[in-house]
């Protein structure tokens, strides 16, 4: 019998929660400690950060202490704004709140909207970083015991503190580069991890290669992998695509959640499978505000909203109402495994959010829709954007991987399109194209497409 917390096949009798007395304390105890880090912290900003002490006058707020229960009187801010202020003083900008000398290390972010920015971390950030990437992680079903695939590079971008965090736990770990499919194979081929730490378009692909030759070996049972963890973009948690990764690989798949300018990881989900946990309490205070008018929504099961970030012990570039860009549902609090910080699945992000008519639409929705069609198709899609406007009329166009053979069955891009009407109420106009055309998944899926 599977104990509570745990992967179908872990019978390890150490406690499945890393840090229980942080990952299980009721909501006033949580919002206790958050507000006494939260005192030191706002005098920390204060006086340390001219690009957050300038906001905060423009905004009227000149009291030496502001409660965290008064949070909502600061003014969000936006990763635009922190990129310009790097921009202006480069190379750390007005929001780096120690002397240069106190920086260990510099991650940078991938620069696909413009040059890329940095992030800097103390070695009190850098401990940060680790302890709540090592909740997230053992959160998933990750422990000492087990051995680890991964393809995050050690740099430059964030993912790769991960490789510390699996030094904390004490697991095996065995690394691979970003996008070295062939090893990612002959890893798991050879039995060297029990555990796959891969985006979710990547985990569909290596499930997709089972039918062919270089594939042939990876399916349900035949090698040692058991669990997959997926992070970096949405489908994880989108039944569509977790029960067919599940069914073909003979694996559980959980995921993870980060965001660079917060923490790499955030959030975990535990074996329930459930939504994933929150685990960065102590040091990131999270709000939940309406997408549209920003005001303050009850983080209650159900709420959906976009995610707002603080932190709590940053020490050299932190945030303060950072809109994180992710539309999350809540899930609840209470879980079988034991923790009661909340849970959560991610809907989509606010930059690919697009209108029809009224109604706003995430990709992710249309992926589960597409999702039903295998095996005609792959599972993954995406939205091509003619505008950057965020109304879209109809026919909105929408490209699906298919492999060789059904590039040209209309009934098949018909049927997707029925489907899509039927269930998201909006017409779309299908294309579908081919895995060489669409491009080998070797990190992530660009869900939304601009193409003017």
């Amino acid at each position: 019998m599977t104990k509570p917390g745990r992967l179908a096949q872990d019978t390890c009798d150490r406690d499945p929660i890393w840090d229980r007395e942080m990952e299980t304390e009721p909501r006033d105890a949580a919002f206790a400690r958050a507000s006494t880090a939260w005192e030191k912290q706002f005098r920390h900003v204060m006086d340390h950060s001219p690009f957050y002490a300038s906001r905060f006058r423009d905004a009227g707020i000149n009291e030496a202490r502001l409660p965290l229960r008064e949070i909502s009187r600061l003014p969000f801010s936006s990763k635009q704004e922190l990129k310009q202020a790097i921009d202006e003083t480069p190379p750390f900008g007005s929001n780096l709140c120690v002397p240069h000398e106190q920086v260990k290390r510099v991650y940078q972010t991938s620069g696909t909207t413009g040059a890329p920015s940095v992030l800097a971390l103390t070695r009190s950030d850098i401990e940060m970083w680790t302890a709540i990437g090592t909740r997230t992680y053992f959160a998933t079903g990750i422990h000492d015991h087990s051995s680890v695939l991964t393809t995050f590079g050690a740099g430059p971008f964030v993912a790769g503190h991960t490789h510390f965090v699996l030094s904390r736990i004490g697991c095996c770990s065995v690394p691979v580069a970003p996008g070295d499919t062939d090893r990612v194979i002959f890893g798991l081929k050879s039995g060297l991890a029990d555990t796959l730490l891969s985006t979710p378009s990547f985990a569909q692909f290596l499930a997709n290669l089972v039918t062919t030759p270089r594939g042939a070996g990876l399916d349900h049972g035949s090698t040692a992998l058991t669990h997959i963890v997926t992070g970096g973009e949405p489908g994880g948690g989108i039944p569509e695509i977790r029960d067919h990764i599940q069914e073909v690989l003979g694996v559980t798949v959980t995921e993870v959640m980060g965001i660079g300018d917060i923490a790499p990881s955030l959030f975990g989900e535990c074996p329930h499978q459930q939504g994933m946990h929150f685990c960065g309490g102590g040091h990131v205070w999270v709000e939940l505000v309406d997408p549209d008018s920003r005001e303050p929504m009850d983080l209650e099961p159900g709420a959906v909203g976009e995610l707002v970030y603080t932190h709590l012990t940053r020490e050299a570039m932190p945030v303060v109402r950072f809109l994180g860009g992710d539309i999350a549902r809540i899930q609840g609090s209470d879980c079988g495994c034991g923790r009661t910080t909340f849970r959560m699945r991610v809907i989509g992000r606010r930059d690919d959010m697009f209108i029809v008519r009224g109604v706003n639409v995430y990709p992710s929705a249309i992926l589960a829709v597409v999702g039903r069609f295998r095996p005609r198709v792959t599972g993954r899609a995406r939205v091509i954007r003619k505008t950057p406007d965020v109304s879209v009329q109809p026919p909105v166009a929408v490209e699906v991987e298919v492999p060789d053979g059904h590039v040209n069955n209309t009934r098949l891009a018909e049927d997707i399109e029925a489907a899509i009407h039927s269930t998201l109420t909006f017409r779309a106009k299908v294309d579908l194209i081919t895995e060489h055309d669409f491009g080998e998944s070797g990190y992530k899926t660009r869900l939304t497409e601009t193409r003017l």
